[in-house]
């Protein structure tokens, strides 16, 4: 039946779901699953051995694109996000393909003009055919574009409520946002209404009950129960929406489950037909595709989170499940991963004082907030420090969140609390991704983040309604000149939507694909860890063509430099490789001196990303004004701007795009009295 949509229309697709009793799923396999367990590392030679099989299982749907993954494809897997659609679309003609946009966030981490957002989603539209849309603070009018083209287009548009449980997010709050998206659709008969339990925090109970007050209110409605397994509940909270009446269910591989991605489909499978349910599912293709997972799963097993098991806390914390191995990634580079349980309980905090949905963009907002909080106090008192600013928390709960009814050093140290704010942390005060769902923080909090002067800041530029309405149309023209003279030739209009979507990430990546061609065509192993011994051989495909690398042998280290021999196609061929130690030597980490206001060090760990603005690209000997944008360090997925605290001109530079930086490293040395 999925396969019709393309010859009959998706209105028939979903008049057939509509009407009938069974319950459909969608495999979260090439996308999701790959983001929440294991980073986003899956290879298309691994995948490609897989979408057969989900072709022939009965599912519903694909999850295979979008999210993180197509920055991924772009900045580590060097994929091509357009031809791994094309080729998922190829190999899977019999079921639906899916992508992942955050409503105005699309498949980026900022918000995205009109007329990109449009550009964007006509460019995908030929090769996916579900539309899961989805706003992290809940505000439909984000939606309105995504919508639009989409279903123009004749694509199944599949909006998702961002679910938590809190004291805030009633029946009533949630059915006041069901009624804004089916008013911006024209109904509920061309929707897959989607509960997106992105933490994995909704008790059966729960469930059950959110989804019967849906299907009351719009009978019609055709509702999926998206949810991660984090804390231990996903079988039975399932059970309970599917009793409820949800129709359709994410689901992942047995051998690929695992604790912060989707329940495993066969177990599910099982449960829902023991209890009564038609499930439209070939159990035995199931069986192939785990034996197929479970041939090459142990590539990924790096990528997984150090932290295994099941959550509970993550009621508490709601850290997103496919936030979570980022996250430990990243504090394992920054050298704070024992830090992780104070952070987590941090951000537990952080929900009740800053109240919204932990989804990216807002999961990477919250983690990377509580990070830098957490790693201050330690550092300036270790365990003693941490612990005296969560007993302050609590009494600032305990006395009702008036910070007025706290000793003046407890109110010292809450002032303190959001003076390492991050701008993406300053906008989403601000109103610059929407309005916040459950009204605006206290005062204090503003006063925190924005220190003196924050009160006519707040007045000047908080934005109480749509952003979207007062972000002019982009200026394509002149973006695709920057790309083109980035790239010094013209540019297809696929490379430049990756390019309106990460500009930095799309053009290294189409670089390296100049430089090295099509990688996809090796093996996993061979991708990850090459041609370890001498002797050894891969075989690959090129056009139709096979082709023959045999390593021959590495030479011994002179100067700092390898000589690494190489047969291909049986003509030698060979290469200097610079040793890491080399690499190391020549690259000292140089210390900005706090009492020297003119260098200018990292507050945060992290990537350097962008030197100068979106509009100014800086160079040494250029004036900056006091408060201007040197650079952007990117902190899991967020910006950290770097402004100059004084008036002059840039003397050095000491760090380049995609520079991995310490806390405290020199960045740059402004002069302020230079010409």
């Amino acid at each position: 039946m999925p396969g019709s949509l393309k010859k009959k229309g998706y209105r028939k697709v979903l008049k057939t779901i509509r009407d009938g009793k069974a319950i459909w799923l969608v495999g979260t396999g090439p996308r999701d699953t790959g983001q929440s367990d294991f980073k986003n590392r899956f290879t298309l030679h691994d995948l490609s051995r897989l979408l057969p099989i989900y072709d022939a299982s009965g599912y519903f749907a694909i999850d295979s694109h979008g999210g993180a993954r197509l920055h991924q494809n772009m900045m580590n897997n060097m994929i091509h996000p357009f031809e791994e659609a094309r080729f998922f679309a190829s190999l899977m003609p019999n079921v639906l393909s899916q992508t992942l946009i955050r409503a105005t966030n699309v498949w980026g981490y900022r918000m995205y003009t009109r007329n990109t957002v449009r550009l964007a989603v006509e460019s995908f539209l030929p090769t996916i055919d579900v539309w899961r849309c989805f706003d992290f603070l809940n505000y439909v009018p984000n939606m309105a574009p995504v919508a639009e083209e989409v279903l123009r287009g004749g694509k199944i548009f599949s909006p998702a409520i961002s679910f938590t449980e809190s004291p805030e997010t009633t029946d009533a709050y949630y059915l006041r946002v069901l009624k804004e998206i089916v008013s911006l659709c024209g109904g509920t008969k061309d929707i897959i209404l989607v509960i997106k339990d992105m933490a994995g925090v909704g008790s059966p109970g729960r469930i059950h009950r959110l989804v019967d007050a849906f299907l009351q209110k719009y009978p019609g409605l055709i509702l999926l129960y998206h949810r991660h397994s984090t804390d231990g509940l996903v079988m039975p909270a399932m059970a309970a929406a599917a009793a409820a009446g949800a129709k359709l269910f994410d689901v992942t591989d047995d051998a690929s489950s695992r604790f912060y991605g989707h329940p495993p489909v066969r177990p599910l499978v099982r449960y829902l037909r023991e209890l009564g349910h038609e499930v439209r599912f070939d159990m035995n293709r199931a069986d192939e595709a785990s034996a197929v997972v479970r041939g090459f799963i142990r590539n990924y097993d790096r990528f997984e989170s150090q932290f295994k098991g099941f959550s509970n806390d993550v009621t508490a914390h709601r850290m997103p499940g496919g936030a979570f191995p980022s996250s430990f990634e990243q504090a394992e580079k920054g050298g704070f991963l024992d830090l992780m349980p104070h952070i987590l309980k941090g951000m537990s905090y952080g929900n009740r004082i800053i109240k919204y949905f932990d989804v990216t963009p807002g999961s990477q907002i919250t983690w990377t907030t509580w990070a830098a909080i957490l790693q201050r106090y330690h550092k300036e008192g270790g365990e003693h420090s941490v612990k005296r600013l969560f007993s302050v928390l609590d009494r600032y709960f305990e006395a009702g969140e008036r910070i007025e009814a706290l000793a003046h050093a407890d109110q010292n140290v809450l002032l303190r609390l959001y003076t390492v704010a991050t701008d993406d942390l300053k906008n989403l005060l601000l109103g610059k991704y929407g309005p916040l769902p459950f009204g605006w923080p206290k005062e204090w909090v503003y006063r925190s983040a924005f220190g003196d002067g924050w009160a006519e800041k707040v007045e000047a530029e908080r934005i109480p309604s749509s952003p979207l309405s007062k972000l002019p149309d982009e200026d394509q023209e002149k973006a695709r000149a920057a790309m083109e003279a980035e790239m010094g030739r013209s540019v297809t209009q696929e490379e430049f939507v990756l390019y309106l979507m990460h500009p930095k990430a799309a053009t290294d990546f189409l670089k390296f694909r100049a430089r090295n061609g099509d990688t996809t065509v090796l093996p996993t192993g061979v991708w990850f860890h090459g041609l370890r011994m001498p002797g050894a051989q891969v075989m690959i495909t090129i056009d139709n063509k096979p082709h023959a690398i045999r390593l021959v042998s590495i030479g011994e280290g002179v100067g700092g430099v390898k000589h690494v021999v190489l047969s291909v196609d049986n003509i030698m061929h060979v290469f200097p490789v610079e040793l890491p130690e080399a690499a190391a030597a020549r690259k000292t980490v140089r210390r900005a001196s706090p009492g020297n206001k003119g260098e200018i060090g990292a507050a945060v760990t992290g990537t350097v990303w962008r030197v100068g603005t979106k509009d100014r690209f800086l160079k040494e000997g250029d004036r900056l004004r006091k408060g201007e944008e040197i650079l952007n360090i990117e902190v899991m997925k967020t910006e950290n701007a770097v402004k100059s605290p004084l008036a002059g001109v840039i003397r050095e530079l000491c760090v380049k795009v995609n520079d991995r930086v310490e806390e405290g490293q020199l960045l740059a040395v402004i002069d302020p009295g230079a010409e």
